[in-house]
């Protein structure tokens, strides 16, 4: 059985459908982004599987138990870290991840802060205040109160990497890299697509309520494998004639104008085409490239829009 099992899950807020008949599981040993723009319904869904909300209808599991009726079960098998660091600054570091094993009932929770304080990195600051960590330290101790129990299967990363620099983000993938190594089921979700490539064995595209799409990061690009993505940058605005006119080729899947970018996804055989509008159309160009099918690609295919980097 899967660890994490949610069958036509849905929840309602009024009229507002947040989540609409959703079904996925999460096995051991895997990584899943739940990825989708702002409003998708991601944040609803995680909220219902750590118990925080009731669902309308539909069944959520975690380790056979159901949230909503078995909250202290369902706690005790999740590890949560979420986008902004939840860190007492006027507590010591091991200050903080002892009141977090408390809260949770470790028993012989010195042991585990020793555990976790040595598994971090962090020995040096362990009886500093967490105001004076610096950034990557913080992210380091937001990673460790996410793991402060030791049994949990299912650790929840809400956007762990926002507004980390390029260094703290790679010192953060690999943290998510030795959680997935250590057999626990991972649920990522991530505003950078590049980040999901790179750490998702399963990736869930949501949209309006609904899983869109799902499959390896691979399989979602192989859906598109036929297609290549053709940028221009001109000197002046492109004009809405030329997108009507791309946009009526057969072959064209998609036009997206960005001032002074022009972005076309195409089947190749429709590259021809596409280089004559552009011709025709007298702009000067300043710069063109042809690249073939990223997840962000294919993100824009099945939601029409672009992740953003910011909450729900």
């Amino acid at each position: 059985m899967s660890f994490v099992q949610i069958e036509s899950l849905t929840k309602k807020f009024g009229d507002l459908t947040a989540v609409n008949d959703v079904s996925f599981e999460i096995e051991k040993g895997e990584t899943v982004g739940l990825l989708g723009p702002n409003g998708a319904g991601k944040s609803t869904t995680i909220d219902i599987i750590v118990g925080l909300r009731k669902p309308t209808s539909g069944r959520v599991l975690v380790d056979g138990f159901e949230p909503s009726k078995n909250g202290l079960e369902v706690r005790r098998a999740i590890g949560y870290v979420p986008q902004r660091a939840a860190i007492f600054e006027d507590l010591s570091v091991r200050e903080n991840l002892s009141l977090a094993a408390e809260m949770y009932g470790i028993p012989r929770f010195k042991h585990r802060v020793a555990e976790i304080i040595k598994e971090f990195e962090l020995e040096e600051k362990a009886d500093k205040l967490a105001g004076t960590l610096s950034g990557g330290q913080k992210s380091r101790l937001n990673f460790a109160l996410g793991c402060i129990i030791a049994d949990s299967q299912l650790i929840i990363l809400d956007e762990p990497t926002v507004g980390l620099d390029h260094r703290r983000r790679m010192e953060a993938w690999g943290f998510v890299r030795r959680l997935h190594g250590s057999g626990k089921a991972v649920l990522l979700t991530t505003h950078y697509m590049e980040e999901a490539d790179a750490l998702c064995s399963r990736i869930l595209l949501m949209d309006r309520g609904k899983i869109v799409a799902q499959g390896s990061p691979q399989q979602l690009k192989s859906t598109l494998s036929d297609e290549l993505v053709v940028e221009y940058t001109f000197a002046e605005m492109p004009s809405e004639e030329l997108v009507q006119k791309l946009t009526a080729l057969p072959d064209v899947v998609g036009v997206n104008r960005d001032d002074l970018s022009l972005k076309v996804t195409l089947k190749s055989g429709a590259l021809p085409q596409v280089r004559q509008l552009v011709h025709e159309s007298k702009l000067l160009i300043r710069s063109s490239s042809e690249k073939r099918v990223t997840l962000d690609d294919v993100f824009r295919h099945y939601t029409g829009s672009e992740l953003r980097e910011k909450g729900e």
